[in-house]
């Protein structure tokens, strides 16, 4: 299986009695069921669906690899437009669900009301960004994670 090599902090995870592997929770996709729908905070917005516990998995924040001097290129366009799903992995590479996405984009940031940690995590060799529940999460409450960096237009 693609998790049996796990860093010491992710095999603890996985052998804790009360949180599962977040690796194997990625790779199957078991997930608590997000939606999406319009937001107060900003244009959409991504809601729970259902209850889930702290550490839980919501979503997989998914999209094309890019350079990040594509990236920087593809950056300034959107932002003409008004809008970006650009999220930074490493120094030099850049997941950008434009194009290619799933609701998860659609979280929007709040740095006082984050409700989900993003976690990067190795699953079978590959970088994904796994989106985990910080606290418990009830039905119908807006998903929010800090995007690390101030964000003009957003209300906090």
């Amino acid at each position: 299986m693609c998790g049996a090599h796990l860093s010491p902090s992710a095999a603890a995870d996985c052998e804790s009695g009360t949180r599962r592997c977040r690796n194997v929770q990625v790779q199957v996709g078991l997930r608590a069921r997000p939606v999406l729908d319009r937001s107060d905070t900003h244009g959409f917005g991504v809601f729970a669906a259902e209850r889930a516990d702290t550490g839980d998995f919501v979503g997989e924040y998914v999209g094309e690899l890019v350079p990040h001097d594509e990236a920087h290129a593809r950056g300034r366009v959107y932002d003409a437009m008004g809008v970006s799903y650009l999220y930074t992995l490493a120094r030099d590479v850049v997941r950008d669900a434009t194009r290619v996405g799933s609701r998860i984009r659609y979280v929007n940031h709040s740095q006082a009301r984050a409700n989900l940690v993003p976690k990067l995590l190795s699953v079978c060799g590959y970088i994904r960004v796994g989106l985990f529940a910080a606290r418990e999460l009830v039905p119908g409450e807006e998903l929010f994670f800090d995007y690390g960096y101030a964000v003009t237009g957003w209300q906090e």
